[in-house]
């Protein structure tokens, strides 16, 4: 069950956006692969069990939440379709990325190449320090080492798996959630219970 103060919050966010909290299907933060279309029995509820959404009704919205883990929003402007993604180093080494991109096609009948993907703000490879074992499960050249640390650039493991998929429109924001503090930084500010921002897409018509 999701608490009832963050559904209060959440809400408030959705109203200041102008979206109606009734039109807002939220994905959890499983850390796996599983993709669910969302449609119009599924507007304002919580699918817990899912990283990634997509759907192509009008005037519903998709939100997931992140903390210093890639937002990944996805949109074909040919079959007016849209997906969002949470993507955490686990996730995304299990390949959330590569079954939102196959989903879109199978559900939509979408190509790759025609989808524009925009990887918002995140941790970047500046801060985000990791272990031998989690950097090994990386491709090399997204692996920094500096000063006897080890360092993993996520984002630009998601453009080269994308990239492998056929995608070619692929924006990164360059900002860091640990560097910059208006953004929630799970690794910065080690809050319990975890907080985290949503992150969210919609076509409004």
């Amino acid at each position: 069950p999701v608490n009832a103060a963050v559904r209060q919050n959440r809400d408030r966010y959705f109203k200041k956006l102008g979206v109606d909290p009734k039109r807002v299907v939220a994905g959890g933060m499983a850390h796996g692969i599983n993709v669910a279309k969302a449609g119009e029995t599924n507007a304002g509820k919580y699918l817990l069990n899912t990283d990634a959404l997509i759907t192509n009704a009008p005037n519903l919205f998709l939100t997931v939440t992140v903390a210093d883990c890639l937002p990944v929003y996805f949109y074909d402007p040919k079959t007016k379709s849209i997906g969002l993604a949470h993507a955490g180093w686990r996730g995304l080494i299990a390949g959330v990325l590569e079954n939102m991109v196959a989903t879109l096609q199978k559900e939509y009948g979408g190509r790759p190449v025609d989808l524009q993907i925009i990887i918002g703000p995140h941790i970047r490879a500046c801060h985000y320090e990791v272990g031998e074992e989690v950097a090994a499960r990386f491709r090399r050249q997204n692996v920094e080492r500096r000063d006897g640390r080890i360092f993993v650039d996520l984002s630009a493991e998601a453009v080269t798996r994308l990239g492998k998929m056929g995608v070619r429109q692929i924006a990164v924001s360059p900002i860091c959630t640990y560097e910059d503090k208006k953004f929630y930084s799970a690794r910065r500010d080690k809050a319990e219970p975890l907080q985290g921002m949503a992150a969210c897409i919609g076509i409004r018509q």
